[in-house]
């Protein structure tokens, strides 16, 4: 995911383009944006291939005019656009959520892109259960370039492993405003681990999920991105998650595999780009 930087202009609100009215079918969707990213242009574009009506918050943190061009010329018309610094990437998601109306939510980052009618298929899953609270599925890993390096290995079905594992791709997933609402929405002091965050706060909760083996996004993972570092801090973030949920020596052992797996597959990744 693409980065937040410190440095920014005086913050430019343009606000709510069109009153759109709350749907439980219509999506909002966040689009936090903390630097430019080559593959920004193809993410705004994946936002246009779905028949279901889509509410897309654009929050531009980066202060690059690049940014800007590229939500100009994505012929988008946005539910709501922000220029300016921000909180962090988890307050940006939360202000795109408040200041659209959709039923489902989602985000995106600037290296994320939607398959073909991904929001579609969430759609219909979502219709034929009123019940259904969060649905989700596979995702696909990409280098610079777009090309593909294989589908994402650690999305799984849903259960007790979520305490001890992010098993679930950030943007293949949806859930419903209501249910995320109920507890409290996402976690805006978190800058790593917020959606892993969410996801086991829906699932302590007793939120329906549903998963698809259908493959709903394209994220890129690179040495640069959030996904791939091995920060304290994210680290930390980690360890609280996994020690409230299910215990100290979990906590650890989540830890230690994922240090193993940054120093593993991300020099691998690297070595293909």
């Amino acid at each position: 995911m693409a980065g937040y930087g410190d440095d920014h202009p005086p913050p430019v609100r343009t606000g709510k383009v069109n009153a759109v009215s709350a749907s439980d079918l219509n999506f909002s969707i966040a689009m936090p944006v903390g630097a430019w990213h080559s593959l920004l242009p193809e993410a705004l574009a994946s936002l246009t291939t779905h028949e279901i009506p889509v509410e897309t918050a654009f929050l531009d943190a980066s202060g690059d005019p690049r940014v800007a061009r590229a939500a100009d010329a994505s012929g988008l018309s946005f539910a709501y656009r922000r220029a300016g610094p921000d909180a962090g990437q988890s307050a940006a998601i939360a202000e795109g959520w408040r200041e659209t109306g959709g039923g489902i939510l989602g985000w995106l980052n600037a290296d994320d892109l939607l398959v073909d009618g991904a929001l579609d298929l969430a759609a219909a899953a979502f219709a034929a259960d009123p019940e259904l609270d969060v649905f989700y599925g596979d995702t696909v890993i990409i280098d610079a370039q777009g090309r593909d390096l294989g589908r994402h290995g650690q999305v799984a079905d849903i259960g007790p492993l979520l305490r001890r594992s992010n098993i679930i791709s950030q943007p293949s997933c949806f859930a419903r405003r209501r249910t995320v609402e109920a507890i409290g929405g996402i976690d805006e002091t978190l800058r790593f681990t917020m959606d892993w965050d969410l996801w086991v706060r829906l699932y302590e909760a007793g939120a329906k999920f549903q998963r698809t083996q259908a493959v709903l996004s394209r994220v890129y993972w690179g040495p640069e991105t959030k996904t791939a570092s091995l920060s304290v801090d994210r680290l930390g973030e980690m360890v609280r998650i996994v020690r409230r949920h299910a215990g100290p020596w979990s906590a650890a052992k989540t830890v230690m595999a994922a240090i193993g797996h940054g120093l593993l597959e991300h020099p691998r990744r690297r070595s293909v780009q």
